[in-house]
C-alpha cells in the first residue's frame, strides 16, 4: 500500500527524533546505524514491511518529541498500566504499544522538549524493572543516544507488527485501530502532553528515580532508590554484566566483537573493521573491553565515561542517584 507524504506527517511529528540519521533492524532483531538522512521513502519502506527502522529519540538540537517507558515482560505490562494511571492523574496522556517481549508506553509531546527536561519530568514515574527513554540528557553525532523502534513496522525477528493497544471490556488488550493506514490517521488526532516549564520541576537531586535493573550487592539504602554512597565504583562494576551493558550501545556478535563506538580514534571517524571486543573480566569489576586499533580498554565505568564524555564525579553521582545506563 502506498502512503502519501501527508499521511506520514503525523508519524514524523510524534514518533521520530533525529532526522539526519536512523538505524536499520537486522534479521536477528539488533540494529545497525545507517548514518543516512531519514526520508519519506525510508518511512514508506518501513510501513510497507520491507525494512524496519529505529529512531534516535534525541534530535540534532538535543530535544525530544516523545518519551517511552519500556517493559520487556508480561509482568512489566502491569507496571506500565500503573504508570499510565499515574500519568493520567496528572493530566499527561500516554499510549500503550505492544512489543515483542512486553509493551511500550509512549508519551507524545505538544512541543519539542530538551532531553534533560524530559528526564527530570518523567523519569520519576519509572518503576523498577522498566526502562525509560531517552536514557541520556543529551546527544551528538558521535553519541546519538537512545534508540527506539518506529511504530507500525514489521519486527524482523518475529515477522509481526505490534500495534497501539487499549484495554478492552473483557480486560484483554485490543488494537486501537485495524490497519496501518487507520493508525496513521489515529495518531494525527491523539492528545499530546503539555511540556512543563523547568522551574516547575524539582531539581534532579530532589527527584526520586528508578533503581538500575542490575541489582548491586546488598548496599542499597532500604526504602530508597538511591544507592548507598559507601558503594565503590569497582563494586558497581562487579555487579554489571559487561556484554549486557555495553551491548546496549554497541552491536556485538556471539564472540562479543563489534565496531568501536569511539570513532575519533579510527580512520574517517569510524571503525569500519570491528576492532572492539567485550569479555567477562578476569577480576570482578575489572577491565572488560578492549579496542585493538586504539590499543585501549577499561571497565564498564570507563566505557560510560568515554561514551557520554563525562567527568568521573558526574557519572558516579548519576549512578548513585539510580540512573539507568
Amino acid at each position: 500500500m502506498a502512503y502519501m507524504d501527508t499521511e506520514l506527517v503525523s508519524l514524523v511529528r510524534t514518533c521520530i527524533g533525529r532526522h539526519n540519521d536512523y538505524a536499520v533492524q537486522r534479521a536477528d532483531g539488533l540494529y545497525y546505524r545507517s548514518r543516512r538522512l531519514l526520508t519519506y521513502d525510508v518511512l514508506r519502506r518501513h510501513l510497507a514491511g520491507s525494512e524496519t527502522i529505529g529512531t534516535y529519540l534525541i534530535d540534532e538540537q538535543g530535544c525530544c518529541q516523545f518519551a517511552v517507558f519500556d517493559a520487556d515482560s508480561d509482568a512489566g505490562l502491569l507496571s506500565l498500566l500503573s504508570v499510565q494511571a499515574q500519568l493520567t492523574a496528572v493530566h499527561v496522556p500516554s499510549y500503550l504499544e505492544a512489543s515483542r517481549r512486553g509493551a511500550h508506553l509512549r508519551v507524545l509531546f505538544s512541543e519539542l522538549a530538551p532531553a534533560v527536561l524530559v528526564r527530570r519530568w518523567l523519569l520519576p514515574y519509572c518503576p523498577v524493572g522498566v526502562e525509560f527513554y531517552p536514557k541520556q540528557d543529551g546527544a551528538d553525532w558521535e553519541h546519538p543516544g537512545s534508540l527506539m523502534r518506529v511504530p507500525f513496522g514489521v519486527h524482523r525477528l518475529t515477522g509481526r507488527r505490534y500495534p497501539f493497544v487499549a484495554v478492552g471490556s473483557d480486560g484483554q488488550l485490543v488494537p486501537v485501530v485495524a490497519s496501518v493506514k487507520a493508525a496513521l490517521s489515529w495518531l494525527a488526532q491523539v492528545e499530546r502532553a503539555a511540556v512543563p516549564v523547568a522551574s516547575s520541576l524539582p531539581q534532579r537531586e530532589q527527584v526520586e528515580v528508578s533503581a538500575p535493573q542490575k541489582k548491586c550487592p546488598a548496599k542499597k539504602v532500604v526504602g530508597s532508590t538511591h544507592l548507598d554512597s559507601t558503594l565503590s565504583i569497582r563494586d558497581w562494576c562487579a555487579a554489571q554484566h559487561p556484554l549486557t551493558l555495553i551491548g546496549r550501545y554497541v552491536e556485538l556478535d556471539s564472540r562479543g566483537i563489534g565496531c568501536c563506538p569511539f570513532g575519533w580514534h579510527h580512520a574517517n571517524g569510524r571503525d569500519s573493521r570491528p576492532s572492539f571486543k567485550v569479555h567477562v573480566p578476569k577480576m570482578a569489576g575489572g577491565y572488560c573491553w578492549y579496542c585493538s586499533t586504539w590499543q585501549r580498554g577499561g571497565s564498564v565505568f570507563d566505557f560510560l565515561l568515554l561514551y557520554y564524555n563525562l567527568e568521573v564525579r558526574e557519572l558516579w553521582h548519576r549512578i548513585l542517584l539510580g540512573e539507568q545506563f
